[in-house]
């Protein structure tokens, strides 16, 4: 039977990626997760693809308590309570407007130093979700084991950004989850549609340098004009997931 074998959050899109025992998952996706993005100063959003080095930034939050912590690779490390500011609107790499306001203090002055330019950090409104496409996403490890074989080495599961990663499927099952709900934990997920993937996965997940023909080796695997790698999911039903529950598709009503 298939179970949860890792979960991940990026408290900050496009920063460096956070493993964790359990989410919360709410509507617009697991609790902590995306919950801050950063902005450019023409109002689009920082993305890691054209700004690798956000990922050697390592964000912890604490929901409960408001707090954020940045550490930098230099060994500055920024902390303190979040205290949101101006509302702002921010372009997502679609051009989805995602609401939410800037996050006053010393966050954003260590971010621009880092990317060498002005950018703002900004809180998102909790009705928003932080996602790409759908809030939550799931991969299996038998996938990434069928990748690393024709990579011929082990692949970290962090280049490829999902919350959750399951244990007790054949490699590319999940793919054939599309358009059904999943139990996973106390949640319920619907399969919304496979990741398109992009040149994100072929950077090392702490450094940021480009170290991996990954896209090159799914389409090896996948065929040539499917890059795919892991679903996309919407939230059906509310619950708490933690690493070892069960994750099964439900019958077909």
């Amino acid at each position: 039977m298939a179970a949860v074998a890792a979960l991940h959050l990026a408290p900050v899109k496009g920063l460096r990626l956070v493993g964790v025992d359990a989410v919360d998952v709410r509507a617009p996706g697991a609790v902590g997760d995306r919950a801050f993005h950063v902005r450019e100063a023409d109002g689009t959003i920082v993305t890691t693809q054209r700004n690798p080095r956000l990922l050697q930034v390592v964000p912890a939050w604490d929901p409960p308590r408001g707090e954020l912590a940045l550490a930098f690779p230099d060994g500055t490390r920024v902390a303190g309570p979040v205290e949101p500011g101006a509302a702002v609107t921010t372009a997502f790499w679609d051009g989805r407007p995602v609401a939410g306001r800037v996050v006053e203090g010393p966050f954003g002055p260590a971010l621009s130093e880092h990317a060498g330019r002005p950018v703002q950090l900004v809180v998102r409104d909790d009705r928003e979700s932080g996602g790409d496409v759908q809030p939550m996403s799931l991969m299996s490890s038998a996938s990434l084991c069928a990748l690393a074989a024709t990579l011929g080495g082990d692949v970290d599961e962090r280049r490829f950004r999902m919350t959750i990663t399951i244990d007790g499927v054949q490699a590319w099952e999940e793919h054939g989850w599309v358009g059904r709900d999943v139990r996973v934990g106390d949640a319920v997920l619907r399969v919304d549609s496979l990741c398109e993937r992009c040149v994100v996965t072929t950077r090392d997940p702490e450094s940021g340098r480009t170290d991996a023909p990954v896209l090159k080796a799914l389409a090896e695997l996948r065929g040539k004009d499917d890059v795919t790698f892991g679903v996309w999911c919407d939230v059906a039903a509310p619950g708490r997931v933690r690493v070892g529950d069960i994750a099964e598709p439900l019958a077909d009503v």
